[in-house]
């Protein structure tokens, strides 16, 4: 019997090896691993720096094995270069890999177990190479730049009500509270920077603004409509520290103003160079309530819509369902889930309130908001304005699937029962019908061999097949 001399690329050859790496900011801890069918496992460890530089390094020491995927879990944005790095190479590398991007829910070492850098890597790559480890968010490129835009938006958006709250609190300590004072618009700001520079009261600075040649010319028309407003604090004057304060604030609004007036033109110049973007933009912003700019907003929060398996599924990373308790055969509906997109969750939320108390186009949205709102009555309005919200991500849902602009006449229910009303049972009515079909069938079973068994039995099956009809 000969004993042929161990060569790893040969003996090796048929092996399928997976990539497991655990990304940090500035290093990348690498893992190659597989297990032939006699159980025996091969493991081979490396750490590269997280840059262009240790991106070609781990490409050399990975590429000699042809894994059949490289495995990462999503760690805020510093996986994004290295996906991308790898989607690059999939189009010239010579051989067929997948990139995943795992959730860091799915890659948990095993309880108990010493858990650091190289343990993770080797953790990944052994759920990659037994086929449990799936994708998660999809890193799209032009997606990710839209969502970081739109959320420095909204941390600017923030800043400037701090802002504004802090320049009404100074004007307050000076006793200055004009009714109705909106330091949004821009000639209310440039009446407060005046007035912080003026030596004398607020009525001799409104004087001198609204005299021929004043100090505001652009703004008379304003200042002159809503002097009425400052009247009665005329002869109160800023103290120096006060209109110091003030004035800073204004120049820092005035500043974080412009900044979110710029991230609104690149957001522009981002949707006219993606034209299937914008018309799927153009289309959610055709429903009620919801704005171009919460449209865009979606779409980078949301990612492709293949992502989400159904209705549900979508739902529930939107936060828009109720967060269910379940103890043995009984389900709870709770508040609604915490674990989901809190952007996604506010768009929605804030739709359902305009759908609500502003929009006045009747529509079939509308029409359902309602009810909706009657049904649940003041004491549960937060409750009626979730379950619009909901029914207006299932909208989106739909739309997102086959694109087209929002439709009233496809939104409104179709009587199919020529004439006949149709049963639609509220959420209520369900409860109870599902309270008693169990009532019946545990009564049933109570009085198994009486007389009224079986119909107790019989009319428990009507209850469940009425609750499980599809109207």
């Amino acid at each position: 019997m000969t004993n042929p001399e161990f060569k790893f690329s040969r003996d090796w050859a048929a092996a399928r090896f997976s990539c497991g790496i655990d990304v940090h900011k500035r290093q990348l801890a690498v893992t190659i691993f597989t297990r032939d069918t006699a159980g025996l496992e091969f493991k081979k460890h490396n750490v590269f720096r997280n840059d262009q530089a240790g991106l070609e390094d781990l490409w050399r020491f990975a590429a000699k094995y042809h894994p059949t995927g490289f495995a990462m879990e999503a760690t805020g944005v510093y996986h994004h270069a290295l996906a991308d790095f790898l989607a690059a190479r999939q189009r010239d590398c010579g051989w067929v890999f997948e990139v995943v991007v795992a959730n860091p829910a799915d890659t948990r070492g095993v309880p108990g177990r010493q858990k650091y850098d190289r343990v993770d890597a080797e953790t990944i790559a052994r759920l990659h190479a037994s086929g449990v480890l799936k994708s998660g968010t999809l890193v799209v490129p032009a997606l990710e730049d839209l969502k970081a835009i739109f959320r420095v938006a909204a941390r600017l958006e923030v800043d400037r009500t701090a802002l504004k709250n802090r320049v009404k609190k100074t004007l307050d300590r000076a006793g200055i509270r004009p009714a109705g004072l909106n330091l949004n618009a821009e000639w209310a700001r440039a009446f407060l920077y005046y007035l912080t520079d003026f030596p004398g009261t607020l009525g001799d600075a409104l004087a001198k603004c609204l005299e021929d040649g004043g100090a505001l010319p652009e703004h008379l028309a304003k200042l002159a409509k809503n002097a009425g407003a400052f009247g009665p604090y005329a002869g109160v004057a800023l103290s120096p520290t006060q209109g110091a304060l003030v004035r800073q604030d204004l120049v820092e609004l005035e500043f974080k103003t412009s900044r979110k007036a710029l991230l609104a033109v690149q957001v522009d110049i981002m949707l006219v160079t993606q034209p299937g973007l914008r018309q799927v933009a153009q289309h959610l912003a055709s429903i009620p309530g919801i704005s171009p700019f919460s449209a865009a907003w979606l779409l980078a929060e949301l990612g492709p819509v293949a992502r989400y398996p159904s209705a549900r599924a979508f739902l529930s990373y939107c936060g828009c369902c109720p967060r269910l308790v379940k103890s043995d055969e009984k389900v709870f509906s709770a508040h609604v889930t915490r674990r989901s997109n809190k952007h996604v969750r506010t768009i929605f939320y804030l739709a359902a309130m305009v759908v609500c108390n502003l929009v006045k186009e009747e529509s079939a949205l509308k029409e359902y908001a309602r009810r909706v709102v009657a049904r649940k009555g003041p004491k549960h309005r937060k409750l009626a304005l979730m379950t619009v919200a909901a029914k207006i991500a299932r909208v989106v849902f739909g739309i997102l699937q086959s694109p087209a602009p929002f439709s009233p006449d496809l939104a409104r229910p179709r009587d199919t029962s020529q004439g006949a009303p149709v049963n639609r049972f509220t959420v209520a009515d369900r409860k109870a019908l599902r309270r008693a079909k169990n009532c019946l069938a545990r009564a049933g079973e109570i009085l198994t061999g009486k007389e009224l068994a079986a119909d107790m039995q019989r009319i428990s099956v009507a209850l469940d097949a009425t609750l499980h009809r599809k109207d």
